[in-house]
């Protein structure tokens, strides 16, 4: 069985495991601060706070804004739906903004459409490695004076003007789940360039709500802490980043190549000023050439190739019925219309060629 995707390794994650062992800090250590410091250096940034998940990185940044209850939050339609769990789970009302069929991300035409005076943050995701139209967002976000918090959980060294996403916005949030580009198991980073006082908001936040004196509480927050053991497989995993770039480079290069002009599907758009790392190889079906998406998978999987449906919809569950979702165009469509690629660092040109070959045989004459 070709998986959807694994982690790879390459040999200082043992290593490193092996000195955080020996350390005997296996919670907090210097594995989590050498972590926060390499990452910040890579992506240039102010500050890198880690965390247990990306999710616990949205909710850092959500109660470091003393968001209130039915504030609007602005979250694209079609992605992972932690951004708008969130909100929910806070009391706060998630506003769903299309997004654009080509690329998978938000436009900022679809953002303007739902800015009240309700509105206190934006959320952007850079679906599958894509990085949004950052600049025209940016620029209505200074102008209306409502932050930005660029999602990049699955555009980790992908770059917009030359720049690394999650460099952008006010707040940047981080996955290193199993499946990511880089991971930790489980873990995330929030990244930011406010101001000292509310960086150490951030981080108070993530332990329990102490600042600087051991069982004295100013906030009332969490445990949202990374462990050393989890840290010092995020520090080998980032050392050895440039392999996994490459690799992940030619993967998506090999599938282009053989799919670019394939009859029956599209591939997701990067415009011009986007260079990404990409997460995963998305393909939208066209159900008159092939067979339903979801049949498809079934056909596949029992060939021995595992894939994975796009994203769901907020318009195709009912946890979102309460909220406006019926605009959702171009969300709903991709729902129903993407299959997802195996796509992992070791994956083979041979595995990917028989990808390929087992998808054109399914193509309906």
């Amino acid at each position: 069985m070709i998986p959807w995707a694994k982690p790879d390794f390459y040999g200082y994650e043992e290593k490193y495991l092996k000195q955080a062992l020996k350390s005997t800090w296996i919670s907090d250590g210097s594995f989590v601060k050498k972590l926060e410091k390499n990452f910040s250096n890579y992506l240039k940034s102010n500050e890198s706070i880690a965390v247990c998940n990306g999710t616990a990185a949205i909710h850092l940044v959500y109660m470091a804004l003393n968001l209130k209850k039915n504030d609007e939050i602005i979250v694209p339609g079609f992605g992972y739906m932690a951004a708008a769990n969130l909100a929910i789970q806070m009391g706060l009302t998630p506003v769903f903004a299309d997004v654009e069929l080509n690329t998978f991300c938000v436009s900022v035409e679809n953002i303007k459409k739902k800015i009240t005076k309700r509105t206190k943050l934006i959320v952007v995701t850079h679906t599958y490695g894509n990085v949004c139209e950052l600049k025209p967002i940016i620029d209505l976000s200074k102008k209306k004076g409502i932050p930005v918090l660029e999602d990049s959980a699955e555009s980790f060294g992908s770059k917009y003007k030359n720049k690394l996403s999650g460099t952008f916005a006010d707040f940047s949030t981080f996955s290193f789940q199993a499946t990511k580009t880089i991971t930790t198991g489980e873990g995330g980073m929030v990244v930011t360039k406010k101001r000292k006082d509310f960086i150490n908001k951030l981080r108070s936040l993530r332990s329990h709500g102490v600042l600087e004196k051991r069982y004295l509480h100013v906030y009332p927050g969490h445990n949202f802490r990374l462990t050393n053991l989890q840290a010092a497989i995020g520090c080998a995993q980032l050392k050895k980043f440039n392999k996994i770039k490459k690799e992940r480079k030619r993967i998506y290069s090999a599938y282009k190549n053989l799919f670019k002009n394939f009859r029956g599907v599209k591939i997701q758009k990067f415009n011009n000023n986007v260079s990404p790392v990409v997460w995963t190889f998305a393909l939208v079906i066209d159900e008159k050439i092939f067979p339903k998406r979801d049949e498809l998978i079934k056909i596949l999987y029992k060939k021995g190739i595992e894939t994975r449906n796009g994203f769901y919809s907020p318009c195709r569950m009912k946890l979102y019925d309460r909220y406006k979702t019926s605009h959702l165009n171009n969300s709903n469509y991709l729902s129903r219309k993407i299959i997802c690629l195996p796509f992992f660092t070791s994956l083979k040109s041979n595995q990917i060629k028989y990808i390929y070959k087992e998808i054109k045989k399914l193509q309906i004459a």
